[in-house]
C-alpha cells in the first residue's frame, strides 16, 4: 500500500481544501451523524450541475424506501464559523462511488451534513476512505470489512435487527494484536486496528482495560485516541484511575487528554470529577484543536484545551 494514503488519516484532499477555503463550518462528529441520517446508501455519481449533485442509488443498507435516482441540494448539519458570501459547493466527481449517510428535505430532495461529511469514497480497488471518529481522521478500508461494519453500526442506531457475532470477531481479531504503527508494512493493520476500537465504541461495547491499554500506551496518536474513548464504557477503578494518570502525563497531547477527560467525566463520578477540578490549573490552556491545514474549511471546528475541558464539568 503507498505510503501516501497514509495522509487521509488526517485530511480529506489538498483539493478539496482549495475548493472549499473561502468558508469554515464546525464539523460534526461521526455519531452525530450517523444518530441523525436518515438513509445510508451505495451511490453513483451521475451528474453535478447548478442544481446539485445527481446520484444513481446502487445499494440502499437502510429500511427506509427512496427512489433510484436523487438529488443532494443541501446541508443538514452545516454550522458556518466564517463566510465570505462565495457560498459552499460540492467537490465530487461524474463517475464516483461513494457511501452517503443522507436526510431528507423538505422541497423532497436529500442533504449532506457538511460538504466534508457523511460520505466515503468506493475507490477503484474497493477500498473505502472510512470515518469513524470524525472526518479529519479517516482510514482505508476494505469494501467488505466498511460494510460489515457500517451496517451493523447503522442497524444498531436505527433499532434493526444486527449480527454482533460477526463484528465482535472482527474487533477480538485486531485488538489482540499490537499496536501497528503508520510503516508501510503496518498501515493496513493500523487502519483496522482504528476501524475496530472505533466500532466498539459506536456500539458501546466495553473492551476490558487489560486488553486495551496497549494502545493507550502506544506513540500512535490515533490508537490512543481511539482506546482512552472505548474506556468510557468502563466503570471500574482501575480504569478510572488509569484515564486519571493519563491525563497528567506529559507522554500525551493536548487532544488525546481532552478525550481522557471526557471519559473520566463519563464514568468517574463526583470523586473524580473533583480531583479533575483539582488539578484544572496544572493543565494546558492551549487549543490545539485537529490540526491539520489552515486553509482546511473545517478549522472552524469546536475542541477545547484540557483546561477548559475540565472547566466544564464544574
Amino acid at each position: 500500500m503507498r505510503k501516501i494514503k497514509i495522509l487521509i488519516i488526517l485530511i480529506v484532499s489538498i483539493a478539496c481544501q482549495n475548493t472549499l477555503q473561502a468558508e469554515t463550518w464546525d464539523e460534526p462528529w461521526q455519531k452525530e451523524i450517523i444518530q441523525k441520517a436518515e438513509y445510508f446508501v451505495l451511490a453513483n455519481v451521475i451528474e453535478l450541475d447548478s442544481l446539485g449533485v445527481h446520484l444513481e442509488i446502487l445499494q440502499n443498507f437502510g429500511q427506509n424506501k427512496l427512489p433510484n435516482k436523487v438529488l443532494i441540494n443541501g446541508f443538514s448539519l452545516l454550522n458556518l464559523g466564517s463566510s465570505s458570501g462565495q457560498g459552499v459547493h460540492y467537490d465530487f466527481e461524474k463517475g464516483q462511488k461513494l457511501y452517503f449517510l443522507l436526510t431528507k428535505k423538505e422541497d423532497g430532495n436529500f442533504a449532506i451534513p457538511t460538504p466534508t461529511s457523511g460520505f466515503a469514497v468506493l475507490d477503484e480497488e474497493n477500498n473505502v476512505y472510512a470515518t469513524y471518529r470524525h472526518s479529519y481522521h479517516q482510514a482505508l478500508i476494505p469494501k467488505d470489512i466498511y460494510e460489515m461494519t457500517y451496517q451493523t453500526i447503522w442497524n444498531y442506531y436505527h433499532n434493526l435487527e444486527y449480527d454482533k457475532n460477526s463484528v465482535m470477531e472482527f474487533i477480538n481479531e485486531q485488538i489482540k494484536k499490537e499496536p501497528a504503527g503508520f510503516e508501510e508494512n503496518e498501515i493496513s493493520t493500523f487502519f483496522l486496528q482504528h476501524a475496530s476500537l472505533e466500532t466498539a465504541y459506536l456500539l458501546d461495547i466495553p473492551i476490558e482495560l487489560s486488553r486495551i491499554e496497549k494502545f493507550a500506551n502506544s506513540d500512535n496518536f490515533h490508537s490512543k485516541v481511539s482506546s482512552v474513548q472505548l474506556m468510557s464504557l468502563l466503570d471500574d477503578q482501575v480504569t478510572k484511575e488509569f484515564l486519571f494518570e493519563f491525563i497528567q502525563s506529559e507522554n500525551n497531547d493536548n487532544f488525546e487528554k481532552v478525550i481522557a477527560i471526557w471519559s473520566l467525566k463519563k464514568i468517574g463520578g463526583k470523586e473524580y470529577k473533583d480531583k479533575l477540578i483539582g488539578i484544572a490549573d496544572l493543565l494546558s490552556d492551549e487549543e490545539t484543536g485537529f490540526g491539520g491545514n489552515l486553509m482546511d474549511p473545517r478549522i472552524g471546528t469546536s475542541f477545547p484545551s484540557p483546561r477548559e475541558a475540565v472547566k466544564e464539568i464544574e
